[in-house]
């Protein structure tokens, strides 16, 4: 255990500080007491003098000291670079997969159970905005039971019915989605027109659309869920005038920004900040930017490979990063240790008698590892098929992810970089239910 007093030693000693000479007299709780009330001022504690800063339009309270040197100078401490090496090899790296495995590999499932694109595009604005932790049911089941439901005018004079019928109430933030249901169905009023007649409001232009759709007032259509929309409509086909498609970017999610790091087509000076200390969600923005950019330096590499394969815009290859990241590039691979002496691998941590032993010997788990981690020969097989459901895009592969010459994840300098995490700025579990009082003490987000 590092107690405190060591801590903040340690943490003197590396930025070039002298220890206070009376440290030596003092105990470790009393130093713990000072160290610990600092910190916490300096971080969790607001007082009226720091100002306000303004998101979205909205004007909130500094939540201390340090989220206003943070909003300054995050974009410093991480300086966020494309690595245009990096960039090259990861082109490569997808041309190479898509020439084997077909353009198919590219494709966006059309789960739309035969609607008419006016109809699809009505379902999806409206479910796009939302806010999930877990995919909802299939949005377009929903159309088929009750079409009505889906009418501007009718999301916008009862969005919390809206809201119930899809079973939004149980995700995260129902107030919050109240607002942006009832907003997006209110911009389609606003411009008398549906949401497959957005793109012809916008002269079939996709940067206008994007640029309309996030400029909208409090329908949460931010950069990543306006790309997201669009190349839905572009991939389903719904617009197939659409022109510009080349503006529109991958839209950054968990998956597509931990394979950006971990390729290190984007790299950072330290490694992410907790989304404890990313006050008001600057890092996370940061990183969807320059996520976006460096998925762009990938596609125009690609463009420009001989015999390209690449599609026609860098959206198109969303889905794509996004299965990879979802489907194996996390620790569904452990390490036993057989009470026999020898290890072996295999996927999920429920093993609890040795896959190779002929007699009923006991293991133990040692480690969870990316199944990039090992070579793919060693990875769990039966009849030389992975152990793993055949709808996984790492058994397709047959257990060579696209992007391991990008990554080396069995080299020395590989690092298992994680994604930023983002805390709401409203709501009840959000940063202002959470201010404290320089001096008051408590505050702090609930669960």
């Amino acid at each position: 255990m590092e107690i405190v007093k060591e801590f903040a030693r340690r943490i003197a000693e590396k930025i070039g500080m002298e220890v206070p000479s009376n440290w030596k007299s003092m105990d470790e709780i009393q130093v713990a007491r000072r160290f610990l009330d600092g910190i916490n001022r300096y971080l969790y504690q607001k007082k009226s003098e720091l100002g306000a800063t303004e998101v979205n339009g909205e004007e909130f309270h500094y939540f201390s000291a340090f989220h206003k040197y943070w909003e300054s100078a995050h974009k410093d401490i991480l300086n966020l670079r494309v690595s245009e090496e990096q960039t090259r090899i990861a082109a490569e790296a997808l041309q190479q997969a898509v020439s084997i495995y077909g353009v198919r590999l590219l494709e966006r499932p059309l789960p739309t159970l035969g609607l008419l694109p006016e109809q699809v595009a009505q379902v999806r604005f409206l479910t796009a905005n939302q806010d999930f932790r877990k995919p909802p049911e299939n949005q377009f089941e929903k159309y088929l039971d009750d079409k009505e439901q889906f009418a501007a005018e009718t999301v916008a004079s009862d969005p919390a019915a809206y809201l119930n019928f899809m079973n939004f109430t149980k995700l995260s933030q129902t107030e919050k989605g109240l607002d942006f249901a009832r907003n997006a169905a209110g911009f389609l009023l606003k411009n008398n027109i549906t949401a497959y007649e957005i793109a012809q409001f916008c002269g079939n232009d996709a940067a206008k659309v994007r640029k309309i759709l996030v400029t909208a007032e409090n329908t949460d259509y931010g950069s990543k869920k306006a790309n997201m929309f669009i190349r839905d409509m572009i991939a389903w086909r719904v617009w197939p005038d659409l022109n510009n498609i080349d503006a529109i970017d991958v839209a950054s999610d968990t998956n597509t920004m931990k394979i950006a790091l971990r390729a290190r087509i984007l790299v950072s000076e330290i490694p992410l900040l907790s989304s404890l200390l990313d006050i008001f969600c600057y890092q996370y923005e940061y990183v969807n930017e320059m996520a976006a950019l460096a998925w762009r330096q990938v596609w125009k590499d690609w463009v420009a490979l001989p015999g390209s394969h690449a599609p026609v815009s860098p959206c198109l290859m969303d889905f794509l990063i996004y299965r990879v990241g979802k489907d194996y590039c996390k620790d569904i691979l452990v390490k036993y240790k057989c009470e026999s002496g020898h290890d072996f691998y295999y996927f999920y941590a429920r093993k609890r008698i040795c896959s190779i032993c002929t007699e009923q010997k006991k293991v133990q788990p040692e480690e969870r590892l990316l199944p990039c981690q090992i070579p793919s020969s060693e990875l769990p097989r039966k009849g030389g098929n992975l152990l793993l459901n055949d709808k996984n895009l790492l058994f397709k592969f047959n257990g060579k992810c696209l992007f391991e010459d990008t990554c080396l994840p069995r080299s020395a300098s590989f690092v298992k970089y994680e994604p930023p995490r983002s805390i709401s700025i409203k709501g009840e579990t959000g940063w202002t239910s959470a201010y404290a009082e320089e001096g008051v003490g408590g505050g702090g987000l609930m669960a």
